[in-house]
């Protein structure tokens, strides 16, 4: 186990990484998926709950410890960065400042559009892009299949369960093919759906392996046959 691992892959190398997100040594690319920015207000609003609404600071907080340590030249956020389309009215002005300091005082950011968030607010900097062609990278929010590419996207929140006799766990995880790498949800709270769950199954039949994000550290699973 270990907190890094670099996957070899017919596009280029691939550094994932156990806070989850992705890194592409490359281009000095930094990847992180479904952030779901205001997930929290929005469930005080419209679902009661009693959740602290403070997911949106928390998960902006660790992406800037992350970059301040991979210092990248570009961020790209795969899609479902905020969690509905009125998050721009709950997104606080310190919050704003925040996401835009990384255009600012860091690197570029891009903003990959997705099913949660088909508009970025408009306070927040950053282009907008449906994907991300770098190289023979496809970066995208949903699964994309292209014969002569890899596929980086986000938008089902993998996770894995080990099972042994002293009990189970159940963590975040990266999703491995020899096509396509499916990251981990971001957000503090995102929660996930399970690599053998049948819908998971029917976007990625060719899975070979998941590692899973825990405690920060990456433990690599082979997929069944």
């Amino acid at each position: 186990m270990t907190s890094k691992q670099t996957l070899r892959t017919r596009a280029g190398d691939i550094v994932i990484d156990a806070r989850k997100v992705a890194f592409l040594p490359e281009s000095k690319t930094l990847l992180v998926a479904d952030m779901h920015f205001e997930k929290g207000s929005y469930l005080r609003r419209f679902g009661r709950s009693m959740l602290p609404a403070f997911d949106t600071h928390d998960t902006i907080e660790r992406l800037w410890a992350v970059a301040q340590e991979y210092k990248p030249r570009e961020i790209i956020a795969l899609g479902d960065s905020f969690h509905d389309i009125d998050a721009s009215a709950r997104l606080s002005p310190k919050s704003a400042e925040r996401l835009n300091a990384f255009k600012e005082e860091m690197c570029e950011i891009t903003w990959i559009l997705g099913n949660h968030d088909p508009d970025i607010p408009d306070a927040v900097s950053g282009s907008r892009e449906d994907h991300v062609q770098q190289n023979k990278f496809l970066l995208t929010h949903h699964p994309y299949e292209e014969p002569r590419q890899f596929n980086i996207c986000g938008h089902y929140h993998p996770k894995a369960k080990i099972s042994s006799r002293a009990g189970s766990v159940t963590a975040p995880c990266f999703a491995i093919s020899e096509s396509r790498l499916i990251m981990p949800s971001f957000g503090t709270y995102t929660g996930g759906l399970f690599v053998s769950d049948p819908a998971f199954i029917e976007a990625m039949p060719d899975m070979t392996s998941v590692a899973m994000a825990y405690r920060n550290q990456l433990f690599q699973i082979m997929a069944k046959e």
